[in-house]
């Protein structure tokens, strides 16, 4: 268009059809690169005091922004859900976006330089500089062994190889794979994740040009008449029929190219022809016979004397055995001294290390004798002088809390929370409440303080607990601490307030009209955020965290309707290798409790992956995890066999029309039904999960309803502001982090769960028998309970024995030691 602007066509929720909007007045754009749900186009050179800076604008998901960049950027290039570019004048690489699924940005080798660089889904490709232009690529190469990462016709059959060593001259990435064009001889190579049963890459011709699209890549034949071909898996089955006539000339090739024969041009002219750039080079154990000439490529042939491959050897194979003998003693004649040299040489390197290693070690055991009686005198002097102090030293973990969390003191927040009146209160808790409060320079806080009660042990312990784990995490999907006070016998914790208030209140409050806010595709969203966020203290934080109390009134909802993880209360450090249970006596909340580790005492990061299981059927159905008002009150119980027979439909909440598509909210019942095992180690882990929600809410939003609204830009799987005080734009709001509960999922327990719990089993129609009301779920306490339903505590655990089964001598022993 002569505007030089982008102009879009075809179907996205998140990107204008047509010129896409906001569009700067007179911009003017010389490239632009498209993901999957976001496009960027880079504007003309600049000129004056600004042409070394180089200006990209951006549409779509997570990406509506206008970038200035420090630098002239020669080529762009777009994955998923990110976007790279290549400066021109040290041709080094910048990437930009949202990569949590990739993490391509924070992998970006910046001491190398690069040709040219492709972006495919999660990763990106780029042809280095120099001689040997070998391809390096940088991402996540995703684990396929669920088979919900992948379509069913094709899970468990694909494969992950590394990229080639052999020069190239182009590339380009697909979702999951990347293809590229060697320069030696023009054939294509492709690696990565390959689906298959699919079309394979062409082999032995020379291929013109390619591109790539998810599964697939085309390219064009440079020797049958520049016909399109493509292979993997969903390529187009109509493809044109010749190639553009532009490529056809009538003046001679130029340098460092040759013509195409007539027989395999489309040219109708006689007079035109098309131009192929020489090949660069031989590849390894190959020699060039004949140079590039205007008329054919150069010719390359095997070196017999240095054979290595199978193609080689065979090659060479016809040449007679007196020259192979003469050439083999010849061979033998020249290398063998330099083999004993070598082998010598080796033997005296081997001793002189040795003899030094033996001098070291009886020099160092001699030290250590020495210190030994030192250190045990200077700790006898230390443990002394502790003992007269009596001084309780803080850990380091102490000094980095106090660096990274504010400390507030304890009249500033009393000044800010109105003196903790009852009308500041927008939640509450078993062990704190929450008030809401406004600090001197304006901004809107939520202040945790601790009900005071005779156990303040208990209350200081959950304290420092959650101080310690939030001051050493960020993430964008985990409640921000701005900071804490201790003074005296008061603690208290102050947070970015939640403008939404918490996920609870949405699905199960008395505002209907707040329920229906939450359509498929936010309730879908904001469980990729919660599984996002879990998914980081599993694998990103070092040691993992497990959460030990994951349920809906613990997850918030700030002002752009980005779901926050919360309460780190019950948290614990778990161990670094993950496959090793804690020994920890039952902690959480009834319903989401894991039952292994209820019965078992064996606690792993799958025990947040089953309550994390039960928040997801929660959003599906809109029912609560324990609503005894139901004939088959437990949720677990009620969802997983309608999901195995088939049946989502009776499932899904019914205050919800379903979407056009159901197959994404399936596949997410799926997954909630693989999170409730009863055995942690058939429960698959976050970062399946997280991999399996994200694709099934791009199918969810690939095909919207009519009906359904689009969301905002910024909600859409999280904002990128880390650290951006929402707060200060919501003081007029009246939700906040967490709100009056009336339901029993905010009774959590420490040390021993009730006997009346009960968990899916085969013994559900016993329980449906049972006089439990739902007065006594939600208003007796919890040692009532026990007392009070002894005799159905025992069903419950018999029923558990049967779907778990007896524990091993080694579990037993386990049980034994530690309790």
């Amino acid at each position: 268009m002569d505007s030089n602007q982008p102009y879009c066509w075809g179907g996205s929720g998140y990107i204008e059809m047509g010129v896409p909007q906001p569009m700067i007045k007179g911009a003017e754009y010389v490239e632009i690169s498209a993901g999957d749900y976001h496009l960027c186009g880079l504007r003309k050179p600049l000129t004056g005091k600004h042409r070394n800076y180089a200006l990209v604008d951006c549409w779509g998901y997570n990406m509506t922004k206008n970038y200035m960049f420090d630098g002239q950027i020669e080529s762009l290039s777009a994955g998923s859900e990110f976007n790279c570019g290549l400066f021109s004048q040290n041709m080094t690489v910048l990437c930009w976006g949202d990569e949590t699924s990739s993490r391509v940005i924070s992998l970006i080798p910046r001491e190398m330089r690069f040709q040219k660089v492709a972006a495919g889904g999660y990763h990106v490709c780029g042809i280095s500089e120099g001689l040997n232009s070998r391809v390096f690529c940088w991402g996540r190469s995703l684990n396929l062994e669920e088979e919900l990462s992948v379509p069913v016709a094709y899970s468990r059959q694909g494969n992950v190889d590394l990229p080639p060593k052999d020069p190239m001259l182009t590339v380009v990435g697909g979702k999951f794979h990347a293809c590229g064009i060697k320069s030696y001889d023009h054939q294509v190579v492709c690696w990565g994740f390959i689906l298959k049963p699919s079309t394979p890459a062409p082999k032995g011709v020379k291929v013109y040009a390619i591109a790539a699209g998810n599964y697939f890549t085309c390219g064009v034949i440079a020797e049958k008449s520049f016909l399109p071909v493509c292979w993997g898996v969903g390529f187009p089955t109509s493809l044109p029929t010749a190639v553009s006539p532009g490529l056809c000339k009538d003046t001679p090739c130029a340098p460092g190219s040759y013509e195409v024969s007539p027989e395999n041009a489309p040219c109708k002219s006689p007079n035109l022809h098309i131009c192929m750039p020489c090949s660069i080079g031989c590849p390894a154990e190959m020699y060039q016979k004949s140079g590039c000439t205007l008329k054919s490529d150069r010719v390359c042939d095997y070196n017999c004397s240095s054979c290595n491959s199978v193609e080689c050897v065979s090659n060479c194979s016809s040449n007679s055995e007196a020259t192979n003998g003469s050439k083999n003693e010849r061979f033998w004649s020249l290398q063998l001294p330099i083999i004993v040299a070598e082998i010598a040489f080796a033997v005296l390197l081997l001793i002189i290390v040795s003899l030094t290693a033996v001098l070291y070690v009886r020099y160092r055991l001699q030290n250590c004798r020495c210190k030994a009686k030192e250190s045990k005198s200077k700790k006898a002097n230390e443990i002394a002088s502790y003992r007269k102090e009596n001084v309780k030293v803080r850990p380091d973990l102490d000094e980095l809390k106090i660096r990274r969390a504010r400390m507030f003191n304890y009249e500033e927040l009393e000044r800010a929370t109105g003196g903790f009146e009852e009308e500041s209160v927008v939640g509450k808790g078993s062990f704190s409440c929450v008030y809401k409060g406004v600090l001197k320079d304006g901004t809107v806080v939520a202040v945790k303080k601790a009900i005071m009660s005779s156990d303040k042990q208990k209350n200081s312990k959950e304290f420092h607990t959650e101080l310690d784990l939030l001051s050493r995490l960020n993430h964008a999907h985990l409640l921000n601490l701005l900071g804490y006070c201790e003074e005296g016998g008061e603690r208290l914790l102050v947070y970015e307030f939640m403008a939404h208030g918490s996920l609870h209140q949405h699905l199960h409050g008395k505002n209907k009209a707040l329920k229906e806010q939450l359509d498929w595709v936010r309730r879908v969203t904001i469980a990729v955020q919660a599984a996002r966020g879990i998914e980081y203290l599993h694998g990103y934080a070092c040691p993992p965290v497990i959460h030990r109390d994951i349920k809906s009134s613990n997850i918030l909802i700030d002002e752009e309707h980005n779901a926050r993880v919360a309460d780190f209360g019950l948290s614990l450090l778990g161990p670094a290798d993950s496959s090793c249970p804690l020994a920890e006596l039952p902690a959480g909340t009834l319903g989401y409790l894991d039952p292994e580790y209820y019965r078992l005492h064996y606690l792993t990061t799958k025990s947040d992956v089953y309550s994390f299981g039960v928040l997801l059927l929660e959003i599906l159905s809109g029912r609560k995890a324990i609503d005894m008002q139901y004939e088959e009150g437990n949720i677990v119980e009620w969802a997983v066999p309608l999901i195995k027979s088939g049946d989502i439909s009776a499932v899904l909440d019914p205050v919800l029309k379903p979407p056009a598509d159901i197959e994404a909210l399936k596949r997410i019942a799926n997954v909630a039904s693989k999170c409730v095992r009863m055995r942690g180690k058939e429960r698959p882990s976050m970062d399946k999960v997280t991999t399996a929600l994200e694709r099934a809410l791009a199918q969810l939003m690939g095909s919207p309803c009519s009906e359904q609204p689009i969301l905002p830009t910024e909600v859409i799987l999280g904002s990128n502001r880390m650290h951006k005080k929402s707060s200060q734009r919501s003081s007029n709001r009246s939700v906040s982090e967490t709100e009056v509960a009336e339901e029993v999922e905010d009774q959590r327990f420490e040390f021993r769960a009730p006997s009346w719990i009960t968990f899916p089993s085969v013994t559900s129609s016993q329980r449906r028998k049972s006089s439990v009301s739902e007065a006594d779920v939600e208003g007796k306490n919890i040692e009532g309970r026990n007392m009070g339903n002894v005799g159905y505590g025992g069903d419950g655990l018999r029923s558990l024995e049967e779907e778990i089964g007896p524990a091993s001598p080694q579990q037993s022993l386990f049980l034994q030691h530690n309790f």
